[in-house]
């Protein structure tokens, strides 16, 4: 029997080491150098075993060691993260910790969390050759392979695009065709749907069935669970860094309400999306956000095509739509970070509103958090460019990181990072607040903890705007959703948002 895609983790303990990560740069600019102000607690006496041709969930609260468990198996522990290793970690038969990083690559490959930071090319179809180039494969033998796994992710109208104009769901799309076309036997897969519309998440699984159907072995870290239902054989439940609960697939998704909930797990079965319909009135913008005639265009590539959209004080306003529709560049022109065609009108309050006012009046949470930590400790972050009337360490506990307090903001985990950036915001005396995919990453917990603090911004008279393809966030909080859809006209509806299970 052959070890390919075997994947056996013994006792496996990794601490994180105190150390400075030099600053990156990718093709979105320079990344701020990350020095942790102690070590992180990493993970230990994992055991694990994950058979050929299989697909193994981690599951568990956000910085509970799920991605750690990850970069032990992709070699990245303790080659790029340093720090101290015990136990067994092989792949297809390979000891990994002793194993050079330049070889690795032939074993595994891994979609990230938040994909800007793996790419190395500018353009999607150098990034798709850059692995097999490195494997020194045949030009026209690559060209093959990326043709192949663009028709298999359904990226191939990506192809030649700048990574630098796709949004966060098309960028994911493409980490994962990435992984398809390195032709490896593992896959490791970290929140690879957190920014993935329903639809998109339906594809990706349809990927995985066929992936595992070929042999590929499949781990997946992830808070949204439902559309793995009828994929997965093996459940690991981590909590402080260690396994605390070992189910089978159908063990997993048989567990009832209460246990689910009491593990702090979202739902396991498919969120029921919101539902718009038209219109039926205009909602009142005596306090709120009003959008007139607002057109715009990246090059000769048309984006945003709207006649009239409103946003209420007081109320939280979902807005939902396909991968790349350009939801996140209308919360960019939102917050004054870019300017529509000539003629086109936001107003606030039925005051007319510059880009710099619009920057001074509102404040956006964007998807790649990373972009907006600034201090030396978590705590600095919150209080960093505030009026200083909010209680920093009650929101940090709030959003459950308190005792995250004293460490550098990058050396935490992408959802508590997601967190501290809600944090800072809640901080801000704005008068618009857009929240761009804030539960990406996020638990059970902490999403019902965001849409708290939502609520009570807009509780507060602000303007709230949640751009989201979680279907629970917008059951937990929001009060209209309005959909933003087609290719150059875009419609908006609204409706009334479900209640909460």
């Amino acid at each position: 029997m052959t070890d390919t895609g075997l994947i056996t983790l013994d006792e496996a303990s990794f601490s994180y080491g105190s150390t400075r990560a030099p600053g990156a740069e990718d093709i979105f600019g320079p990344a701020p150098d990350v020095t942790r102000t102690e070590p992180e607690h990493g993970v230990a006496d994992i055991t694990m075993h994950c058979a050929p041709g299989s697909l193994t969930l981690l599951c568990g609260p956000s910085g509970s060691g799920k991605s750690t468990v990850l970069r032990l198996i992709n070699g990245l522990n303790p080659h790029f993260h340093s720090g101290d290793v015990t136990g067994t970690i092989r792949v297809s038969g390979v000891d990994m910790p002793t194993t050079p990083l330049v070889q690795v690559g032939r074993l595994s490959a891994t979609v990230f969390q938040n994909p800007r930071t793996q790419f190395f090319t500018s353009t999607v179809t150098t990034e798709l050759a850059f692995t097999r180039e490195n494997f020194g494969h045949d030009p026209e033998l690559i060209r093959r392979q990326i043709d192949s796994a663009a028709l298999r992710c359904r990226i191939d109208e990506l192809l030649g695009r700048r990574l630098s104009t796709l949004s966060g769901g098309q960028l994911q799309r493409v980490a994962c065709a990435c992984a398809v076309v390195a032709g490896v036997p593992v896959l490791l897969l970290d929140e690879a749907t957190s920014n993935l519309s329903p639809q998109a998440i339906d594809e990706l699984s349809d990927l995985l069935v066929e992936l595992k159907s070929e042999g590929t072995t499949i781990i997946t870290a992830e808070h949204r669970l439902h559309h793995l239902r009828e994929l997965t054989d093996e459940v690991y439940y981590l909590r402080d860094g260690r396994i605390k609960h070992h189910f089978t697939g159908q063990e997993f998704f048989d567990l009832d309400e209460g246990t689910r909930r009491a593990l702090g797990l979202r739902s396991l079965t498919r969120p029921t999306p919101p539902n718009p319909t038209a219109d039926s009135g205009s909602p009142d913008t005596t306090d709120g956000l009003e959008l007139r005639d607002i057109r715009f265009s990246y090059g000769r590539t048309p984006v945003l095509n709207i006649d009239r959209m409103v946003f209420p004080a007081g109320v939280i306003t979902g807005l939902i739509g396909p991968n790349g529709v350009g939801k996140t560049t209308l919360a960019r022109l939102i917050c004054g970070l870019e300017k529509p065609v000539r003629g086109g009108r936001i107003t606030l309050a039925g005051k007319t509103l510059s880009a710099r006012a619009r920057a001074a009046a509102g404040y956006i949470v964007m998807q790649d958090t990373g972009r907006q930590l600034f201090a030396d400790t978590v705590l600095d972050e919150v209080t960093l460019g505030t009026p200083g009337d909010h209680d920093a360490a009650e929101l940090l506990a709030a959003l459950g990181l308190a005792d995250t307090a004293s460490r550098h903001p990058l050396s935490l985990s992408g959802g508590q990072r997601q967190r501290l950036v809600i944090a800072t915001a809640l901080a801000q005396n704005k008068k618009v607040y857009i929240f761009d995919e804030p539960t990406s990453g996020v638990d059970l917990a902490h999403l019902e903890a965001i849409a708290a603090k939502l609520r009570e911004l807009a509780d507060a008279g602000a303007v709230v705007i949640v751009i989201t393809h979680d279907a629970e966030l917008i059951s937990a909080c929001c009060d209209r959703v309005i959909e933003l859809s087609g290719h150059r006209e875009r419609s908006s509806h609204t409706v009334p948002a479900q209640q909460p299970e």
